[in-house]
Protein backbone atom coordinates (compact mmCIF):
# COMPACT_ATOMS: atom_id res chain seq x y z
CA UNK A 1 0.00 0.00 0.00
CA UNK A 2 3.25 2.38 0.46
CA UNK A 3 4.32 1.39 -2.65
CA UNK A 4 0.98 2.66 -4.62
CA UNK A 5 0.51 5.81 -2.05
CA UNK A 6 3.75 7.25 -2.74
CA UNK A 7 3.70 7.89 -6.55
CA UNK A 8 -0.35 9.15 -5.11
CA UNK A 9 0.91 11.94 -3.19
CA UNK A 10 2.94 12.97 -6.27
CA UNK A 11 -0.11 12.83 -8.78
CA UNK A 12 -2.30 14.82 -5.51
CA UNK A 13 0.71 17.54 -6.05
CA UNK A 14 0.03 18.00 -9.40
CA UNK A 15 -3.80 17.72 -9.22
CA UNK A 16 -3.76 20.70 -6.95
CA UNK A 17 -2.29 22.80 -9.85
CA UNK A 18 -3.97 21.15 -12.61
CA UNK A 19 -7.91 20.82 -10.75
CA UNK A 20 -9.46 19.08 -14.35
CA UNK A 21 -6.78 15.91 -12.85
CA UNK A 22 -8.57 15.82 -9.40
CA UNK A 23 -11.64 13.77 -10.05
CA UNK A 24 -9.46 10.67 -11.79
CA UNK A 25 -7.34 10.62 -8.76
CA UNK A 26 -9.67 10.37 -6.41
CA UNK A 27 -11.60 7.77 -7.93
CA UNK A 28 -8.50 5.89 -8.38
CA UNK A 29 -7.96 5.99 -4.72
CA UNK A 30 -11.48 4.62 -3.77
CA UNK A 31 -11.38 1.98 -6.75
CA UNK A 32 -9.81 -1.51 -6.60
CA UNK A 33 -6.02 -1.93 -7.67
CA UNK A 34 -6.44 -3.33 -11.18
CA UNK A 35 -8.45 -0.08 -11.63
CA UNK A 36 -6.66 2.20 -9.83
CA UNK A 37 -3.28 1.36 -12.10
CA UNK A 38 -5.29 2.09 -15.26
CA UNK A 39 -6.73 5.46 -14.13
CA UNK A 40 -3.13 6.38 -12.95
CA UNK A 41 -1.62 5.16 -15.57
CA UNK A 42 -4.02 7.20 -17.96
CA UNK A 43 -3.63 10.05 -15.80
CA UNK A 44 0.32 9.87 -16.35
CA UNK A 45 0.45 9.65 -19.81
CA UNK A 46 -2.10 12.69 -20.11
CA UNK A 47 0.25 15.24 -18.23
CA UNK A 48 2.89 13.19 -20.56
CA UNK A 49 1.27 14.52 -23.86
CA UNK A 50 0.31 18.12 -22.28
CA UNK A 51 4.33 18.57 -21.89
CA UNK A 52 4.90 17.73 -24.92
CA UNK A 53 2.65 19.81 -26.73
CA UNK A 54 3.54 22.57 -24.64
CA UNK A 55 7.19 22.01 -26.14
CA UNK A 56 6.18 21.77 -30.10
CA UNK A 57 4.07 25.31 -29.49
CA UNK A 58 7.38 27.01 -27.46
CA UNK A 59 9.86 26.11 -30.03
CA UNK A 60 11.80 29.14 -28.80
CA UNK A 61 12.25 27.45 -25.66
CA UNK A 62 15.74 25.78 -24.60
CA UNK A 63 16.89 22.48 -25.09
CA UNK A 64 17.38 22.34 -21.28
CA UNK A 65 13.84 23.05 -20.15
CA UNK A 66 12.82 19.87 -22.74
CA UNK A 67 15.26 17.85 -20.85
CA UNK A 68 13.76 19.05 -17.20
CA UNK A 69 10.15 18.41 -18.43
CA UNK A 70 11.17 14.75 -19.84
CA UNK A 71 12.79 14.12 -16.07
CA UNK A 72 10.06 14.96 -14.47
CA UNK A 73 7.76 12.64 -16.37
CA UNK A 74 9.89 10.02 -16.03
CA UNK A 75 10.60 10.37 -12.52
CA UNK A 76 6.49 10.25 -11.96
CA UNK A 77 6.97 7.15 -14.25
CA UNK A 78 9.36 5.58 -12.55
CA UNK A 79 7.27 5.30 -9.47
CA UNK A 80 4.51 2.81 -10.72
CA UNK A 81 5.60 -0.19 -9.74
CA UNK A 82 7.42 -2.61 -12.66
CA UNK A 83 4.32 -4.77 -13.23
CA UNK A 84 2.26 -1.69 -13.87
CA UNK A 85 4.78 -0.71 -15.88
CA UNK A 86 4.40 -3.85 -17.77
CA UNK A 87 0.87 -3.72 -18.61
CA UNK A 88 1.12 0.17 -19.58
CA UNK A 89 3.41 -1.17 -22.50
CA UNK A 90 1.81 -3.43 -23.75
CA UNK A 91 -1.79 -1.40 -23.85
CA UNK A 92 -0.14 1.77 -24.85
CA UNK A 93 -1.14 3.20 -28.25
CA UNK A 94 1.61 4.34 -30.90
CA UNK A 95 0.66 7.72 -31.06
CA UNK A 96 1.01 8.36 -26.61
CA UNK A 97 3.56 5.59 -26.23
CA UNK A 98 6.53 7.56 -24.99
CA UNK A 99 8.88 8.15 -27.16
CA UNK A 100 12.79 6.61 -26.33
CA UNK A 101 15.34 8.93 -24.65
CA UNK A 102 17.75 8.68 -28.00
CA UNK A 103 14.82 9.66 -30.30
CA UNK A 104 13.26 11.76 -27.77
CA UNK A 105 16.93 13.75 -28.06
CA UNK A 106 17.13 13.72 -31.77
CA UNK A 107 13.41 15.22 -31.87
CA UNK A 108 14.22 18.46 -29.49
CA UNK A 109 18.35 18.53 -31.00
CA UNK A 110 17.89 21.74 -33.13
CA UNK A 111 15.75 23.77 -30.98
CA UNK A 112 18.76 25.88 -29.86
CA UNK A 113 19.47 29.28 -32.09
CA UNK A 114 23.07 27.50 -32.32
CA UNK A 115 21.31 24.31 -33.87
CA UNK A 116 19.27 26.42 -36.31
CA UNK A 117 22.09 28.03 -37.79
CA UNK A 118 22.66 24.45 -39.42
CA UNK A 119 19.73 25.02 -41.52
CA UNK A 120 21.21 27.71 -43.70
CA UNK A 121 22.99 26.59 -46.77
CA UNK A 122 26.40 26.61 -46.78
CA UNK A 123 28.23 28.56 -49.70
CA UNK A 124 29.23 27.31 -52.71
CA UNK A 125 32.82 25.55 -53.08
CA UNK A 126 35.01 27.28 -54.70
CA UNK A 127 34.80 24.55 -58.26
CA UNK A 128 31.00 25.26 -57.76
CA UNK A 129 31.66 28.68 -58.00
CA UNK A 130 33.95 28.49 -60.87
CA UNK A 131 31.52 26.22 -62.28
CA UNK A 132 28.62 29.05 -61.89
CA UNK A 133 30.93 31.90 -63.67
CA UNK A 134 32.13 29.51 -66.63
CA UNK A 135 28.64 29.15 -67.43
CA UNK A 136 27.70 32.50 -66.97
CA UNK A 137 30.75 33.49 -69.77
CA UNK A 138 29.02 30.94 -72.53
CA UNK A 139 25.38 33.31 -71.94
CA UNK A 140 27.60 36.37 -73.04
CA UNK A 141 27.54 36.28 -76.81
CA UNK A 142 29.15 39.94 -77.16
CA UNK A 143 32.60 40.84 -77.75
CA UNK A 144 34.94 41.30 -74.55
CA UNK A 145 38.12 43.12 -76.07
CA UNK A 146 40.44 44.90 -73.36
CA UNK A 147 43.57 44.02 -74.55
CA UNK A 148 45.69 46.25 -76.08
CA UNK A 149 47.26 45.86 -78.85
CA UNK A 150 51.46 47.19 -79.52
CA UNK A 151 51.57 50.46 -81.80
CA UNK A 152 54.37 51.08 -83.51
CA UNK A 153 55.46 54.76 -83.80
CA UNK A 154 55.21 55.78 -87.32
CA UNK A 155 57.31 58.95 -87.13
CA UNK A 156 60.25 60.26 -85.23
CA UNK A 157 59.28 64.25 -84.99
CA UNK A 158 62.73 65.47 -85.40
CA UNK A 159 63.43 69.22 -86.98
CA UNK A 160 65.47 69.69 -90.06
CA UNK A 161 66.39 72.87 -92.04
CA UNK A 162 63.41 72.22 -94.33
CA UNK A 163 60.76 71.25 -92.10
CA UNK A 164 59.48 71.02 -88.59
CA UNK A 165 56.86 68.64 -86.11
CA UNK A 166 53.98 70.25 -84.99
CA UNK A 167 52.44 68.74 -82.28
CA UNK A 168 48.57 69.16 -81.43
CA UNK A 169 46.98 67.90 -78.31
CA UNK A 170 43.57 67.14 -77.12
CA UNK A 171 41.45 65.88 -73.85
CA UNK A 172 38.16 66.23 -72.39
CA UNK A 173 38.74 67.36 -68.83
CA UNK A 174 35.72 67.12 -67.62
CA UNK A 175 35.65 69.98 -65.66
CA UNK A 176 38.82 72.41 -65.31
CA UNK A 177 38.41 73.11 -62.07
CA UNK A 178 37.98 70.00 -60.46
CA UNK A 179 41.61 68.93 -62.22
CA UNK A 180 43.20 71.84 -61.92
CA UNK A 181 42.48 71.62 -57.98
CA UNK A 182 43.07 67.79 -57.65
CA UNK A 183 46.39 67.29 -60.45
CA UNK A 184 47.40 71.11 -60.49
CA UNK A 185 50.37 70.32 -62.41
CA UNK A 186 48.63 67.52 -65.38
CA UNK A 187 48.48 70.42 -67.63
CA UNK A 188 51.88 71.70 -67.74
CA UNK A 189 53.50 68.07 -67.44
CA UNK A 190 51.03 66.82 -70.51
CA UNK A 191 52.61 69.90 -72.59
CA UNK A 192 56.39 69.34 -71.51
CA UNK A 193 55.49 65.38 -72.31
CA UNK A 194 54.13 66.20 -75.98
CA UNK A 195 56.15 69.44 -76.17
CA UNK A 196 52.67 70.74 -77.55
CA UNK A 197 52.18 73.27 -80.22
CA UNK A 198 48.59 73.55 -79.61
CA UNK A 199 46.55 72.00 -76.47
CA UNK A 200 42.99 71.89 -76.71
CA UNK A 201 40.23 70.62 -74.08
CA UNK A 202 36.81 69.85 -74.00
CA UNK A 203 33.93 70.09 -71.20
CA UNK A 204 36.00 72.92 -69.15
CA UNK A 205 32.74 73.59 -67.67
CA UNK A 206 33.47 77.13 -67.39
CA UNK A 207 31.90 80.32 -67.05
CA UNK A 208 33.71 83.68 -68.13
CA UNK A 209 33.20 85.13 -64.33
CA UNK A 210 35.07 81.67 -62.97
CA UNK A 211 38.76 82.83 -64.30
CA UNK A 212 38.49 85.76 -61.68
CA UNK A 213 37.27 83.37 -58.69
CA UNK A 214 39.10 84.60 -55.77
CA UNK A 215 38.94 80.87 -54.29
CA UNK A 216 39.55 79.27 -57.43
CA UNK A 217 42.28 81.70 -59.15
CA UNK A 218 42.29 80.24 -62.31
CA UNK A 219 43.48 83.37 -63.89
CA UNK A 220 46.69 83.23 -61.75
CA UNK A 221 46.94 79.44 -62.56
CA UNK A 222 47.16 79.52 -66.26
CA UNK A 223 49.39 83.01 -66.10
CA UNK A 224 51.89 80.98 -63.95
CA UNK A 225 51.35 76.99 -65.36
CA UNK A 226 51.31 77.80 -69.16
CA UNK A 227 53.21 80.97 -69.66
CA UNK A 228 54.46 79.90 -72.93
CA UNK A 229 50.76 79.74 -74.08
CA UNK A 230 48.33 81.89 -75.36
CA UNK A 231 44.73 81.28 -73.81
CA UNK A 232 41.74 81.23 -76.14
CA UNK A 233 38.26 80.14 -74.14
CA UNK A 234 34.41 79.40 -75.67
CA UNK A 235 32.12 79.72 -72.69
CA UNK A 236 28.51 78.49 -72.54
CA UNK A 237 26.32 80.80 -72.27
CA UNK A 238 23.25 79.03 -71.94
CA UNK A 239 23.76 76.76 -68.48
CA UNK A 240 26.17 77.20 -66.04
CA UNK A 241 28.83 74.41 -65.58
CA UNK A 242 28.54 72.71 -68.70
CA UNK A 243 30.30 72.23 -71.67
CA UNK A 244 32.91 74.56 -72.88
CA UNK A 245 36.08 74.60 -74.76
CA UNK A 246 39.54 76.05 -74.72
CA UNK A 247 42.63 76.37 -76.87
CA UNK A 248 45.95 77.27 -76.10
CA UNK A 249 48.52 78.09 -78.61
CA UNK A 250 52.02 78.12 -78.18
CA UNK A 251 53.69 81.82 -78.28
CA UNK A 252 55.42 81.87 -81.88
CA UNK A 253 53.64 78.62 -82.36
CA UNK A 254 56.57 77.09 -80.65
CA UNK A 255 60.48 76.81 -80.70
CA UNK A 256 62.54 74.37 -83.34
CA UNK A 257 62.22 71.17 -81.67
CA UNK A 258 64.05 67.66 -81.56
CA UNK A 259 61.87 64.61 -80.10
CA UNK A 260 62.93 61.43 -78.88
CA UNK A 261 61.05 58.44 -79.37
CA UNK A 262 61.38 54.50 -81.05
CA UNK A 263 58.12 52.39 -79.50
CA UNK A 264 54.88 53.39 -78.34
CA UNK A 265 54.67 50.36 -76.71
CA UNK A 266 57.23 51.76 -74.02
CA UNK A 267 55.07 55.30 -74.52
CA UNK A 268 51.78 52.82 -73.32
CA UNK A 269 53.78 51.72 -70.41
CA UNK A 270 51.38 51.13 -66.78
CA UNK A 271 53.56 53.13 -64.55
CA UNK A 272 55.05 56.80 -65.01
CA UNK A 273 58.33 55.92 -64.51
CA UNK A 274 58.24 53.33 -66.74
CA UNK A 275 56.44 55.30 -69.74
CA UNK A 276 58.91 56.88 -72.02
CA UNK A 277 57.99 60.85 -72.74
CA UNK A 278 58.48 62.36 -75.47
CA UNK A 279 61.56 64.32 -74.61
CA UNK A 280 62.13 68.06 -76.22
CA UNK A 281 64.99 70.18 -76.92
CA UNK A 282 65.56 73.44 -77.50
CA UNK A 283 67.62 74.17 -79.81
CA UNK A 284 67.08 78.25 -81.11
CA UNK A 285 65.03 80.32 -82.80
CA UNK A 286 62.11 78.87 -84.68
CA UNK A 287 63.85 78.90 -88.29
CA UNK A 288 59.78 79.71 -89.62
CA UNK A 289 57.41 80.90 -87.18
CA UNK A 290 53.62 78.83 -87.98
CA UNK A 291 51.41 81.60 -85.59
CA UNK A 292 48.22 81.35 -85.82
CA UNK A 293 46.30 83.80 -88.57
CA UNK A 294 43.12 84.11 -86.57
CA UNK A 295 41.16 82.18 -83.76
CA UNK A 296 36.93 82.46 -83.69
CA UNK A 297 35.61 81.40 -80.09
CA UNK A 298 32.32 80.17 -81.99
CA UNK A 299 31.18 78.54 -85.00
CA UNK A 300 28.96 81.46 -86.61
CA UNK A 301 26.00 79.51 -86.33
CA UNK A 302 23.92 80.82 -83.54
CA UNK A 303 21.55 78.25 -82.97
CA UNK A 304 24.58 76.18 -82.16
CA UNK A 305 26.33 78.71 -80.42
CA UNK A 306 25.13 79.05 -76.94
CA UNK A 307 26.82 76.32 -75.27
CA UNK A 308 30.63 77.11 -76.27
CA UNK A 309 31.27 73.95 -78.07
CA UNK A 310 34.07 75.57 -80.82
CA UNK A 311 37.23 76.94 -81.12
CA UNK A 312 38.42 77.69 -84.95
CA UNK A 313 42.17 78.40 -85.07
CA UNK A 314 43.41 79.40 -89.17
CA UNK A 315 46.90 78.39 -89.55
CA UNK A 316 49.19 79.42 -92.58
CA UNK A 317 48.32 75.56 -94.09
CA UNK A 318 45.18 74.18 -92.59
CA UNK A 319 42.29 75.59 -90.21
CA UNK A 320 41.79 73.83 -86.46
CA UNK A 321 38.63 73.16 -84.99
CA UNK A 322 38.03 72.10 -81.45
CA UNK A 323 34.89 70.93 -80.65
CA UNK A 324 32.69 69.45 -77.80
CA UNK A 325 30.09 67.19 -79.85
CA UNK A 326 26.83 67.43 -78.00
CA UNK A 327 25.82 64.08 -76.09
CA UNK A 328 22.91 62.53 -77.08
CA UNK A 329 21.73 61.97 -73.28
CA UNK A 330 20.79 59.18 -71.46
CA UNK A 331 17.70 58.65 -72.71
CA UNK A 332 18.66 59.66 -76.03
CA UNK A 333 16.48 62.77 -75.46
CA UNK A 334 19.31 64.62 -78.17
CA UNK A 335 20.12 62.54 -80.42
CA UNK A 336 17.71 64.17 -82.69
CA UNK A 337 19.54 67.53 -82.72
CA UNK A 338 22.93 65.65 -82.26
CA UNK A 339 22.14 63.63 -85.75
CA UNK A 340 19.72 65.62 -87.80
CA UNK A 341 20.99 69.25 -86.77
CA UNK A 342 24.13 69.66 -85.15
CA UNK A 343 26.47 67.11 -87.45
CA UNK A 344 24.62 68.18 -90.74
CA UNK A 345 25.75 72.13 -89.93
CA UNK A 346 28.92 71.20 -88.72
CA UNK A 347 30.24 69.22 -91.29
CA UNK A 348 28.69 72.00 -93.62
CA UNK A 349 30.92 74.41 -92.06
CA UNK A 350 33.93 72.07 -92.00
CA UNK A 351 33.10 71.76 -96.24
CA UNK A 352 32.98 75.76 -96.26
CA UNK A 353 36.38 76.64 -94.03
CA UNK A 354 37.67 74.07 -96.92
CA UNK A 355 36.53 75.48 -99.75
CA UNK A 356 36.19 79.45 -98.87
CA UNK A 357 39.83 79.04 -96.99
CA UNK A 358 41.27 76.85 -99.84
CA UNK A 359 43.11 75.00 -97.60
CA UNK A 360 42.56 71.56 -95.69
CA UNK A 361 40.48 71.33 -92.38
CA UNK A 362 41.45 69.45 -89.17
CA UNK A 363 38.58 69.21 -86.42
CA UNK A 364 39.24 67.20 -82.99
CA UNK A 365 37.93 67.02 -79.64
CA UNK A 366 35.52 64.79 -77.93
CA UNK A 367 32.79 63.54 -80.93
CA UNK A 368 30.79 61.55 -78.57
CA UNK A 369 30.51 58.60 -81.26
CA UNK A 370 32.23 54.88 -80.92
CA UNK A 371 32.42 54.52 -84.89
CA UNK A 372 32.62 50.46 -85.18
CA UNK A 373 33.65 47.12 -83.01
CA UNK A 374 37.26 48.32 -82.75
CA UNK A 375 36.40 51.71 -80.74
CA UNK A 376 34.47 49.21 -78.25
CA UNK A 377 34.91 47.18 -76.20
CA UNK A 378 31.95 45.22 -75.67
CA UNK A 379 30.52 45.43 -79.09
CA UNK A 380 27.66 43.37 -79.49
CA UNK A 381 26.17 44.07 -75.68
CA UNK A 382 22.20 44.54 -76.01
CA UNK A 383 22.55 47.81 -74.19
CA UNK A 384 24.39 49.74 -77.06
CA UNK A 385 22.05 50.12 -79.46
CA UNK A 386 19.98 52.74 -77.09
CA UNK A 387 23.11 53.97 -75.59
CA UNK A 388 24.28 57.57 -76.42
CA UNK A 389 27.48 57.11 -78.42
CA UNK A 390 27.04 53.63 -80.04
CA UNK A 391 24.04 54.23 -81.61
CA UNK A 392 22.49 53.26 -85.03
CA UNK A 393 21.93 56.89 -86.25
CA UNK A 394 25.38 58.42 -84.28
CA UNK A 395 27.34 56.04 -86.30
CA UNK A 396 25.69 56.55 -89.63
CA UNK A 397 26.22 59.88 -89.26
CA UNK A 398 29.95 59.31 -88.33
CA UNK A 399 30.09 56.86 -92.02
CA UNK A 400 28.43 60.22 -93.89
CA UNK A 401 31.14 63.16 -92.44
CA UNK A 402 33.50 60.29 -93.59
CA UNK A 403 31.94 59.60 -96.60
CA UNK A 404 32.41 63.59 -97.96
CA UNK A 405 36.32 63.87 -98.12
CA UNK A 406 37.79 63.28 -94.21
CA UNK A 407 39.56 61.02 -92.60
CA UNK A 408 39.60 59.57 -89.18
CA UNK A 409 43.39 59.81 -88.54
CA UNK A 410 43.87 57.00 -85.78
CA UNK A 411 42.03 54.51 -87.45
CA UNK A 412 43.93 55.17 -91.15
CA UNK A 413 47.38 55.45 -89.44
CA UNK A 414 46.52 52.28 -87.34
CA UNK A 415 43.84 50.07 -88.86
CA UNK A 416 44.53 47.14 -87.06
CA UNK A 417 44.55 48.46 -83.83
CA UNK A 418 42.31 47.02 -80.68
CA UNK A 419 42.14 47.91 -77.10
CA UNK A 420 43.26 51.52 -78.05
CA UNK A 421 40.29 53.75 -76.16
CA UNK A 422 40.19 57.33 -75.04
CA UNK A 423 37.53 56.80 -72.49
CA UNK A 424 36.33 54.77 -69.57
CA UNK A 425 33.25 54.72 -67.08
CA UNK A 426 34.45 55.94 -63.63
CA UNK A 427 31.43 54.84 -61.84
CA UNK A 428 31.79 50.90 -63.42
CA UNK A 429 35.81 51.09 -62.58
CA UNK A 430 36.54 50.15 -66.29
CA UNK A 431 39.48 52.15 -66.09
CA UNK A 432 42.23 49.64 -65.05
CA UNK A 433 40.85 46.37 -67.43
CA UNK A 434 40.60 48.74 -69.75
CA UNK A 435 36.88 48.26 -70.80
CA UNK A 436 36.29 51.61 -72.77
CA UNK A 437 35.38 53.55 -76.02
CA UNK A 438 37.22 55.28 -78.70
CA UNK A 439 35.14 58.42 -78.34
CA UNK A 440 37.89 61.29 -79.12
CA UNK A 441 39.27 62.07 -82.64
CA UNK A 442 41.48 63.74 -84.99
CA UNK A 443 39.82 64.11 -88.24
CA UNK A 444 40.80 65.95 -91.73
CA UNK A 445 41.05 66.22 -95.03
CA UNK A 446 42.28 63.43 -97.10
CA UNK A 447 44.96 66.25 -98.81
CA UNK A 448 46.77 65.73 -95.48
CA UNK A 449 47.60 62.42 -95.18
CA UNK A 450 49.22 62.29 -99.03
CA UNK A 451 52.67 63.34 -98.69
CA UNK A 452 53.67 64.80 -102.35
CA UNK A 453 56.53 67.36 -102.81
CA UNK A 454 54.41 70.55 -102.78
CA UNK A 455 52.34 69.73 -99.62
CA UNK A 456 53.08 72.69 -96.65
CA UNK A 457 51.50 69.77 -93.88
CA UNK A 458 51.82 65.78 -94.00
CA UNK A 459 49.71 63.91 -90.99
CA UNK A 460 52.34 61.49 -89.41
CA UNK A 461 51.00 59.95 -86.24
CA UNK A 462 48.38 60.04 -83.76
CA UNK A 463 48.16 57.68 -80.27
CA UNK A 464 46.90 58.03 -77.30
CA UNK A 465 48.12 58.58 -73.62
CA UNK A 466 46.24 56.23 -71.50
CA UNK A 467 48.71 56.83 -68.39
CA UNK A 468 47.51 60.49 -67.84
CA UNK A 469 44.67 60.51 -65.20
CA UNK A 470 42.71 63.06 -63.98
CA UNK A 471 39.43 62.93 -66.12
CA UNK A 472 37.46 59.82 -67.58
CA UNK A 473 38.63 60.91 -70.98
CA UNK A 474 42.84 60.55 -71.84
CA UNK A 475 44.82 63.01 -74.31
CA UNK A 476 45.23 62.06 -77.65
CA UNK A 477 47.90 63.55 -79.85
CA UNK A 478 48.43 64.29 -83.72
CA UNK A 479 52.31 65.05 -84.76
CA UNK A 480 52.42 67.14 -88.26
CA UNK A 481 55.08 67.79 -90.68
CA UNK A 482 54.94 71.69 -91.24
CA UNK A 483 57.24 71.86 -94.46
CA UNK A 484 58.81 75.25 -95.77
Amino acid sequence: MNIILSPLRNLLLLAAQCPFLASPLLFSVQSSPASRSLQIHKTIHTLVAMSRRSSTRLKSSSSTNNNDEEAASNKIFASIPTEEKKSTKKRASPKTAAVAPDKKKAATKRTSPTDEADDVVEPPTAAAAAEVKEKKKKLVTHQQWTEMTPLTRLWNPIATENSRPFTIVSWNVAGLRALVKNRPDALPDLCRRTNADVLCLQETKLQMENMDDKKSKLREYFTEKMLDYDCHWSYSLEKKGYSGTAMFIRRGAGEDKGKKQSKSGDFFASSANDSATIDSKTKGDDPFPFPPINVKTELGLPKHDGEGRTIIAEFPSFFLTNVYVPNSGQKLERLDYRTNKWDIDFLTKMQQLETEGNKPVIWLGDLNVAHNEKDTWNEGAKHLAKSAGTTAEERASFDVQMGAGFVDVFRSLHPDARGHYSYWSQRAGNREPNKGLRLDYFICSKGLMEDGDDDMAIVRDSFMIPDALGSDHCPIVLEIEIRK
